[in-house]
């Protein structure tokens, strides 16, 4: 029942089985006794629509207070969930028919990238400065763009900023090094044509300073 932790708007929620009403799982921040409202409703809706052979029940919804108890038959279970009084139980229902995005793991980049990647972000602010900085992002992303197809996807401009889109693969370390030591020197070639050579030489030891 995971999928039930990623729908917002639930306060809480209790799965019981179907052929004796046990406790199965119970979550959710709600005060009230889940667990023992949804094996109860659940049995009497389900022995009603026996008894006046209603057909397949659809699900019971339950208003107390402030709140709502939807029951939801679910496979071998019923799925109690407690949702506000004004809320519409089929907006619920719907989302559980379907699939709820995976959250995607955190990206995981090496220190050695990492800190190439901040490198790279501190000589785009050192060159670009206030004023300059869309110019500069420009040529950041000129310099990716000549990538490999294999290296391109993993990093990119991102708010502004040079960031891993993805975890790199461990075994393709040396060539993401690579990859971003060539940025680095693309910018920096950049710098000594359009400033000279001194200023573009005081901006790169601004940013070692800075990386130390």
């Amino acid at each position: 029942m995971d999928i039930l932790d990623r729908i917002p708007g639930i306060i809480g929620y209790a799965a019981v089985k179907a052929e004796d009403g046990s406790v199965e799982e119970v979550k959710g921040s709600s005060s009230t006794a889940l667990a023992d409202l949804t094996a109860y409703f659940s049995s009497a809706g389900d022995a009603i629509r026996s008894n006046l052979e209603m057909g397949e029940l659809g699900y019971v919804s339950v208003i107390y207070g402030n709140n709502r108890l939807v029951i939801i038959p679910h496979e071998d279970k019923f799925v109690g969930l407690e949702i506000e009084r004004e809320k519409d139980p089929q907006e619920f229902i719907q989302q559980l028919k379907e699939p709820v995005p995976e959250e995607k793991p955190p990206v995981e980049v090496p220190r050695g990238l990492r800190s190439k990647v901040h490198q790279i972000n501190l000589l785009i602010e050192e060159f670009g400065g206030a004023v300059d900085e869309e110019h500069w992002l420009d040529l950041l992303n000129q310099s990716l763009s000549v990538l490999g197809r294999d290296i391109a996807p993993f990093i990119g401009v991102v708010e502004g900023k040079l960031a891993f889109k993805d975890s790199p693969p461990s075994e393709r370390e040396d060539d993401f090094t690579q990859a971003l030591r060539y940025v680095v020197d693309f910018l920096v070639k950049k710098a000594v044509e359009e400033m000279g050579s001194s200023q573009a030489r005081a901006k790169v030891q601004v940013v070692i300073e800075k990386m130390r």
